[in-house]
């Protein structure tokens, strides 16, 4: 008699256990949220923190001839990267503003004496004015890397001294788009 009584509360906790699951299972909630995220349109450069240098070396100066290029000696190789990430349609541009180079004494050599060619294409003069020296269309893959590379073109009148110039590089998007 006592092995049926148990046999019985088995029987019944079984039940029991069934309806317990059975009756959770029947009383769920659930909730559902919209998920957003806002990626702004951007044009971004990273150019490497340094000083753009022409070491013109005394015992090759002057030259045999006039007007005479010399290669930045700074950054290594005189190229500078930059690089240019853009993730929206449309046109976009890189601009330089070369200024004229100013000696530590005030005097100046003109702006059209530093040249840039940016990925080995043809060289361009500085003039003091912001200048387009790269155009592309639509987003970069990744980060897009650029290469400028300095010259400096000396004409033999230059006044002797220790040069510097601040060079301000842009990107900037076309307006339209």
């Amino acid at each position: 008699m006592f092995t049926t009584y148990l046999s019985r509360l088995r029987g019944i906790g079984v039940i029991l256990a069934i309806a317990v699951v059975a009756a959770m299972g029947t009383a769920s909630a659930q909730a559902t949220w919209i998920v957003q995220s806002l990626i702004p349109e951007v044009i971004s450069i990273r150019v490497p923190v340094t000083t753009i240098a022409f070491a013109i070396d005394p015992a090759t100066y002057p030259p045999e001839t006039f007007p005479a290029r010399y290669p930045a000696t700074t950054p290594e190789g005189g190229v500078l990267p930059v690089q240019v990430f853009s993730n929206a349609e449309g046109v976009w541009n890189l601009l330089l503003e070369i200024p004229a180079m100013q000696a530590t004494d005030g005097a100046m050599i003109s702006a059209d004496h530093v040249l840039v060619r940016v990925n080995g294409g043809i060289w361009l003069r500085g003039d003091g004015t912001s200048q387009i020296v790269h155009t592309q269309s639509g987003p970069t893959v990744d980060w897009e890397e650029l290469r400028l590379e300095f010259a400096l073109e000396l004409l033999g009148n230059e006044p002797a001294g220790s040069y510097a110039v601040n060079v301000l590089v842009t990107a900037i998007r076309e307006p339209g788009y």
